[in-house]
């Protein structure tokens, strides 16, 4: 499977009242009035699968957002500028190996004394890819 392009987050995986981990699409969450509006944002990102092996996840910067501390985020390497409107706030590395595609999650060292290994899978689906805690779909350009 290609991953290289831009995608959208379709779903989350959450917890429900009984503690069971649940799939909620993104409309779903919306209408939640529990979920905190701004989680809600973190729904409408870009995640760019770079052809250089790079994950950037984008997000629409705020309109209120003073000119000034965007500039000064920028400066500090804090985020960049992906596009007119969009801010890479994250990045991570992906890779394919050995026909499978794995992105590297950041968590690192022991669980329970067994060493735990960074590269997490993405799991391909019939309409995208499970990416971590999020069900993507391709976005539309």
């Amino acid at each position: 499977m290609n991953v290289v392009g831009k995608w959208k987050i379709a779903a989350a995986l959450t917890v429900n009242d009984q503690f069971e981990q649940v799939w909620k699409t993104v409309s779903e969450m919306a209408a939640d009035p529990e979920v905190d509006p701004f989680d809600l944002q973190m729904f409408d990102s870009l995640i760019i699968f770079g052809e250089d092996g790079v994950i950037k996840t984008a997000i629409k910067i705020p309109e209120d957002l003073p000119q000034e501390e965007i500039d000064a985020a920028i400066a500090s390497g804090e985020c960049e500028l992906y596009a007119p409107g969009l801010m890479v706030v994250e990045k991570r590395e992906w890779k394919e190996e050995d026909g499978k595609i794995k992105f590297k999650s950041g968590v690192e060292g022991e669980i329970l004394g067994e060493e735990v290994d960074p590269w997490v899978e993405i799991i391909p689906l019939e309409n995208g890819i499970e990416y971590g805690t999020f069900r993507l779909t391709r976005a539309d350009d």
